[in-house]
Parts: C-alpha cells; structure tokens; sequence
C-alpha cells in the first residue's frame, strides 16, 4: 500500500472522522482500508505468459545461438518471474481488470468486513462501514438498516463516487470527505444513553480473515 495514502495525518485525519460523525450522529462509523481486495491472478497469468512466449521467440529466432537446455528452462523462469514482478504493478492490474470487476470484487469485500467487522451488530443498527481498497482505487459504503432508511442509495453511490475519486489523492483527502458528510448522518441523532458499541481503531488489516471484535462496555463515548 502506498505509504503517503496511510501516513500519521491521514490516521489522524480519520481519527476526526470517525469522531466528527459519531459526536453528530448516532451512527457507528468503522473505516477498512485494504491494499487490494483480491489477487487478480489472471492479471499474474496473463503478463506471465506473455513474457514466456516473448523470451521463447527471442530464444528461437535471435541471431545469437542459444543451448538447447537455456530455449527451455529461461522463458519459463522469465516468465515465472515476470508473472510474480506484477504484484508491484497495481496500475498493471487495475488496467487489465475491467472496472466492472473491480467494482463486484470490492463491493464484495465491503460486505464480507461489515460483518467480520460487527458493524451489523450495534443495537439501533446505525453502523455504516467505509470500505477504501487502494489498488483499485475504489471506495464502497456499506451502511445498516437505519442508515439506509434515512440516507438515499443515489447519495450513498454519489459518495462512493466522491471518496473513489479521491483515493489517488491520498488517506487525508478521503478522510476529509468523510468527515464532511457527517452533517447528512446527523438525521440520526444521538440519545442521551448513546454508548460507542464498536471500535474506532482505523481497520488497516491487509488480509480479510479477522474475528469479529467485542463490543466495548457500557460508558460515555
């Protein structure tokens, strides 16, 4: 994952976030970042090949002689090598990957840590997960009952658009869109016995296979 996307200010930029939204509103606000949502291997396959039949033709046709051990053994290391050398490639990846998959790919992933996450479990079912995979440059919103109810699915896409947009600009440019849609959250107001029922630790897990954290005991947030 790029290091400028998930620096000390854009940390602490989701800190505030987190915390602008659940001071508003009675929401419960979990933000995941992940590096990438899944390991496009076809991409992996695909480049592989295409440098293992390049460095056989070059093999077979080159004006230099080559033994026959090396016309059998080095295209397949070169493309071993190459196939693995694209894991550092995410631009590759997102090109070679049509939008559309990308897009079910991470909505799917949103999915899955929303309830990984316990972000389905907070008594008035007002949790709303921002899901940020960096490689594909793609945000997905996942919100809970009354966070459905009370804010439109055209306005949660149209901000899925916004913070997707703006993943290329860094952690503290998505923080800060986030932050600013607090104001909209705030249709669900706080009750003075509102508790802080999940976690507010940035979930920077690179992996999808978590437990489902406890909740926090009864208190003031």
């Amino acid at each position: 994952m790029s290091v400028q996307f998930a620096n000390e200010t854009a940390r602490s930029a989701f800190a505030q976030a987190i915390a602008t939204i659940e001071t508003s509103s009675a929401c419960e606000a979990v933000v995941a970042i992940r590096r990438q949502s899944a390991a496009y291997l076809h991409v992996h396959v695909l480049v592989g090949a295409l440098a293992l039949f390049g460095a056989l033709a070059f093999a077979l046709y080159a004006e230099a002689e080559f033994s026959t051990i090396t016309i059998l053994l080095e295209p397949f290391v070169v493309g071993v090598v190459v196939g693995v050398a694209v894991e550092w490639l995410p631009a590759l990846k997102r090109l070679l990957t049509p939008r559309n998959m990308r897009r079910h790919v991470v909505e799917r992933a949103a999915r899955a840590t929303f309830f990984e996450r316990g972000v389905s479990q907070t008594n008035g079912r007002t949790g709303i997960l921002f899901y940020i995979s960096w490689q594909e440059r793609m945000v997905s919103i996942v919100p809970d009952i009354a966070v459905r109810v009370a804010i439109s699915s055209s306005r949660i896409a149209q901000l899925e658009q916004t913070l997707s947009a703006a993943v290329a600009a860094g952690g503290e440019t998505v923080a800060n869109a986030i932050k600013a849609f607090a104001p909209e959250l705030a249709v669900l107001p706080r009750t003075e016995d509102d508790i802080n029922e999940l976690p507010d630790a940035l979930d920077e897990q690179h992996h999808r296979s978590h437990p489902i954290p406890q909740r926090k005991s009864r208190g003031a947030r």
